[in-house]
């Protein structure tokens, strides 16, 4: 009988013991995660659970956005807690605990259920990555504008054709620039930004017709270098009529090797957050940076922005001109073009240049 009770006894311990434990790396799991709090705390992040969402879909969808850090603590602390998921839309937060989380979305009066919601995402012509970033940022798409950038580096872009000849490079963040189609794009709150990336890329694919690539072979361009003649001049053009005029002058220059000495590689070089595309000044044109086309010859590594359609129409139907130079007049959104030099150095000095 004694051995009976000692034996009962021994049971009970091991069993408290053991909720002890499980209770304390639950508890520790949660001193982790405020300890490697993700770098986009505070970010609203929506996520919906559906009727037919397993534990584990849910626990992927809560890792995607760095909602939690380990998936097994969380389907662990379901179990524990004997918690059933509550389908619905919740906009959580990223910096709660997995506790937190899980008593948000296994509650039918939950403070955190929304409405899944229409977004309007547009994205202006002649925008580099980082200001669609910016963008996706300002209209709450899920992850913000660091969510969108890693999706952007990580994006699988295998299918698309047209990227056969990228070339490659060492950060694939900016390997999709320039292709990322400026338009107005609807997505839904809870949706990932691939979702967004996918829309840009196959409107890109559409716009871009078999015409025009007919075109841009017949000229011996692939669609790499067409795009990223567009998006200097995207950036450089402000005036419709002046597109293909000045698309045949960096044409011209790339042909017979002259540097290309385009303002808005250097623009791409010093932009920042404050100002994505400020104005360069003298010493900026002697930036070592291989984007900087006043000391390297050829093409920048990449496209610099995302053109719309008409500068992309400019480089396959550039002007047939002999113009070599051109000068911008004041902030008309003008240029003074020029054959010879000398003429370029009349026109600087006619508009303002010194």
């Amino acid at each position: 009988m004694l051995r009976f009770a000692a034996s009962s006894i021994k049971v009970a311990l091991v069993a408290i013991m053991a909720v002890a434990v499980l209770g304390g790396g639950f508890w520790f799991f949660d001193w982790y995660r405020d300890q490697t709090a993700a770098a986009n705390i505070g970010q609203k992040i929506v996520i919906t659970v559906t009727e037919d969402d397993s534990v584990g879909d849910v626990a992927e969808k809560l890792s995607r956005y760095d909602l939690i850090n380990f998936e097994a603590y969380f389907k662990g602390l379901l179990r524990l807690e004997s918690r059933s998921l509550e389908p619905g839309t919740y906009q959580l937060t990223v910096g709660m605990t997995t506790a937190e989380i899980v008593d948000l979305i296994t509650s039918r009066e939950s403070a955190a259920i929304v409405e899944r919601e229409e977004l309007r995402i547009t994205i202006p012509e002649g925008f580099r990555i980082d200001q669609i970033a910016d963008a996706v940022d300002e209209a709450g798409l899920n992850g913000g504008r660091e969510g969108f950038l890693e999706a952007v580096r990580n994006f699988d872009y295998s299918r698309y054709d047209f990227l056969d000849d990228m070339p490659e490079s060492e950060d694939r963040l900016y390997d999709l620039e320039g292709f990322l189609y400026p338009d107005t794009y609807f997505i839904m709150s809870d949706d990932p930004p691939e979702y967004l990336i996918q829309a840009m890329l196959d409107n890109f694919d559409a716009k871009f017709t078999d015409d025009m690539r007919e075109q841009a072979a017949a000229r011996g361009m692939t669609i790499y270098e067409v795009v990223t003649f567009a998006s200097l001049v995207e950036r450089e053009a402000q005036i419709g009529t002046e597109r293909p005029i000045i698309a045949q002058v960096y044409m011209d220059r790339y042909a017979i090797g002259m540097r290309l000495e385009a303002d808005p590689t250097v623009q791409y070089i010093i932009g920042n957050q404050e100002n994505w595309w400020p104005v360069p000044t003298g010493d900026d044109l002697f930036i070592d940076n291989p984007y900087n086309m006043y000391q390297f010859g050829g093409l920048p590594p990449s496209p610099i922005a995302s053109p719309g359609l008409d500068p992309i129409l400019a480089v396959l139907n550039p002007a047939d001109t002999n113009y070599v130079f051109f000068f911008a007049i004041g902030d008309t959104g003008e240029h003074a073009f020029a054959v010879t030099f000398e003429e370029h150095q009349a026109n600087i000095q006619r508009y303002g240049g010194g």
